[in-house]
């Protein structure tokens, strides 16, 4: 079971990734910010993501942030 704001991440990025991912850029105190947006998290939260495979971070700093297939997988079965 993942943490709300880890669950509001994977959302995020699903809702947002069209096929050529999200881009956030870093922000001050270990964060990172989804360009274009207010919307902020801690690098923290992206690691169970990537851990389990339902984002891909690319090289983690400059590409952009894609929901996988299993991520997306996951919301559907969350939203039952």
């Amino acid at each position: 079971m993942f943490s709300p704001s880890v669950l509001k991440l994977l959302q995020t990025i699903a809702d947002n990734d069209t096929g050529d991912g999200v881009l956030f850029i870093q922000a001050p105190c270990g964060r990172w910010q989804m360009d274009g947006t207010p919307y902020t998290v801690n690098d923290r939260t992206f690691h169970p993501l990537a851990a389990r495979d339902l984002i891909d971070i690319g090289n983690g700093h400059t590409d952009p942030v894609k929901a996988t297939a299993a991520g997306r997988a996951y919301l559907a079965g969350a939203a039952k």
